[in-house]
Formats: C-alpha cells, structure tokens, sequence
C-alpha cells in the first residue's frame, strides 16, 4: 500500500527535534520521503491514500525489548505457567503479541520462553497467520538447575555445559542468548541477591555468543552478578538491580561500575515500570524482596547521568506487566526518574533499535526505514501520557490500527 501520512507533529530521532508541517510518504513497507506538506503534489501522488492527523504526533514504532509471551502477567502467573500445556501456553502467547501490536510496539523482543513457543510465534508473526509485532526471540534462557525461571530453560551449570547451551540455541535459530545471571524474584527457591554463575563461566557463555554473531543478555539482580556481566562484557544487562548480598541491606550500588558499563557500551534494561504498575494494581501476594522506589529512581537516574544507555524493557508477562502496558515505560522515566519527554521516546526507538542492531532498518523516522510508525491522539513531547492514546499504527508498512480501530 501507499500512504501519505500527515500529522501536526513529526517525532525526529535522527535530531532529536520535532518537525512540522511535513507529510510522510509510505511505499510499500519502507518509508520513501518526509516533505513539506506545500510539496505534496497531488498529480505525483495520486496513487497514495492520503490520512491527516490534526492533532497528531507521528514517530517510530515502540520497541518492546522484554516480555515472556507465554505468561500471562496475573497474579496467577506462576501457576499457569508451571500447570498448562504447551498448546494452552501457545495461545497465551498468540494474544499477547496481537496486544503487544496494538499497544504500538512493531519490535518486540522476548527474553524467555520455551523455545516451541517462541519459535512457532516467531514463525506465525512472519508467516502473517496471527497479528503481532516483528519478533526477536531468546527462546528459553540459559539457568541453573533449580535456578531462575528453570521450568522453561536450558539447566546448565559448568562452563562446558555452559558453552554447549549457546550453542545449541544457536542452532536452534534464536536471536539472542539470555542467560540468568542472578536469581531471581519469579522462581520460588532461587536468590535474587547471589549471582548463579561465576565470573570464567559468564566470560565464556559471552565469548561463544559473539563468535557465533550472537549478543548476549543477562538478568542480574544481585550487584555482585551486575559486576560479573559488566566484566564479562555482556551487550545488555537486564534488571541492574544492584541488590545487596546481606540479608539486612537493599541495594549495594557501585557507581564505579556503573561508569564500567557506561564504558563499554552496555545497555541497561532496567524494567522500571514494575514498581508503578505494582503500586497502580496492587498484589494478591507481597512482592518477593523489598524495595525503596525513590531510591532506585535516584540510582537509575545517577546511571543515565554517567552515560549509560537505557532501552525500554516491560518485563511483560510478570506480575501486574500486561502486554499492552508498554507506554508505561516513558512515562515512569519522565515522571519518576527525571528525564525529558523527548529522551524517553528516544530511549524507546531509536536505543532500543540500536541494542538490538537494527539501527539501520528501524527506531526513526527517516526515508529507506520500515514503516513502522505509530501516531498518538495528542503530543507525547508536552505530555508524555499521550503515548497511551494511540491513534493508528503502521507495522511494515500496513495499517493495523487506525482512528483507534484494531484492523487485525
């Protein structure tokens, strides 16, 4: 299809900017030109439906870059994860990514589940037989025995065992390697303030990911796995909890790894909505661990002060974290962790894009991009609770949402 698509406001990623009065030409799934809306000739473009947005605002498609499309993100999440079948599992998984879709996110990365789920969705999304954005998979994670989030991963423990793993979701056709570095507050029995592997296991797992083309991700909650990612030189560490070892302290933050990560160009994905949405939801059950909110915002925003780079990670599918939740994100890193509208959404496309090395194809705005586009009823930039109100949604270059209408 071809569109010509008009907003009152263009999101620019490339520099970091706002442009108006310009129309976005669609062709097919890739964008083909941005022009002044005095250029549209309608002799040329005759052929183009054209769609105005009077009130809108017009920027890249969000990027998802946590979720486990298989749980169902209820208070009873554990136990139908570890009850139902694969095929009830399936299903779950199948809605969750048509919400994902219609909440605006056109890449969504899941970081952890059984590889015949993730591979059939994976497959089912790019075969166009159910509605869902453009996956990249993990397939199942890398744990220990007994460790975190092992009734769906790969029970490795020494370094052989290790390698073997990233080598067999290698060959399995995964997109990433998520290893669980830490325990974690999910799994009954494991221990979010200890790491699960040592130092030489980690530098090995990241070696053979790299060597293979892979990156690596790593889940880390506890400060001394947050150390051991870094040092290993992991591409992206998941959580960054900074959870202290002693049962008496919280959080053990280092800010001389912190500017460690920084250096090296890791991204944090730090799921700092969970909190919020906890708080906005309430629990059936207390969370696992404690936690100070305040401070981990002052953590997080010291973080982004030294040059770490975010990306914008749900971890949909836990407790309270539903699949259409993701514009939650942006508006806890503006409204609690202190950062600028326009750093948020940046954070959302065009960082996350460049985390998962598609910084060329996706995440801006700008002509040889796909085209997925999301448009919100209002200006993000003025009020970042506008990215709740999606309008209409371009994912490869077809409308799946329109005047909020779902088409698929």
């Amino acid at each position: 299809m071809k569109y010509l698509l008009t907003p009152k406001h263009i999101v620019d990623c490339v520099s970091s900017d706002v442009i108006s009065d310009h129309t976005v030409v669609i062709n097919d799934s890739k964008i083909e030109n941005i022009i002044p809306n005095n250029a549209v000739d309608d002799s040329i473009y005759s052929s183009y439906q054209h769609l105005e947005f009077p009130n809108g605002t017009l920027m890249p498609g969000f990027i998802e870059m946590h979720s486990h499309m298989h749980i169902s993100g209820d208070h009873e999440n554990y136990e139908q994860l570890t009850t139902e079948n694969d095929e009830t599992l399936l299903i779950r998984a199948s809605a969750a990514v048509r919400t994902a879709l219609l909440s605006g996110v056109t890449t969504m990365r899941d970081l952890g589940a059984k590889n015949s789920i993730s591979l059939a969705i994976r497959a089912a999304c790019q075969q166009n037989l159910i509605p869902g954005p453009t996956m990249i998979i993990a397939g199942a994670p890398i744990t220990t025995t007994g460790g975190h989030c092992h009734m769906f991963g790969i029970e490795v423990n020494t370094k052989d065992e290790v390698i073997k793993a990233v080598r067999d979701q290698f060959h399995a056709g995964v997109d990433w390697i998520k290893i669980m570095a830490t325990g974690g507050n999910f799994t009954p029995g494991t221990n979010p303030k200890r790491p699960q592997y040592d130092l030489d296991i980690l530098t090995a797992a990241v070696s053979d990911a790299h060597r293979l083309g892979m990156k690596i991700a790593a889940h880390c909650h506890a400060t001394a796995g947050v150390e051991i990612a870094a040092t290993a030189g992991v591409d992206n560490i998941v959580h960054c909890s900074w959870n202290a070892e002693s049962a008496g302290e919280l959080y053990d933050y280092k800010p001389d790894i912190a500017d460690l990560i920084a250096n090296n160009g890791i991204y944090v994905d730090p799921t700092l909505a969970l909190n919020h949405l906890n708080e906005l939801r309430g629990r059936k059950k207390p969370a696992p661990t404690l936690s100070n909110p305040t401070l981990r915002m002052e953590i997080l925003h010291d973080m982004w002060e030294r040059g770490i780079k975010f990306v914008t990670g749900m971890d949909s599918g836990m407790t309270n974290a539903y699949f259409g939740d993701f514009a939650f994100i942006p508006q806890v890193m503006v409204e609690k962790m202190g950062i600028s509208e326009m750093d948020a959404i940046l954070t959302s496309t065009k960082t996350s894009a460049e985390c998962l090395g598609l910084s060329d194809t996706i995440g801006m705005i700008k002509p040889g991009m796909t085209a997925d586009i999301v448009i919100t009823d209002g200006n993000p930039l003025s009020d970042i609770k506008m990215l709740h109100n999606v309008d209409t949604i371009l994912h490869l270059g077809k409308i799946v949402k329109k005047n909020y209408h779902n088409l698929v």
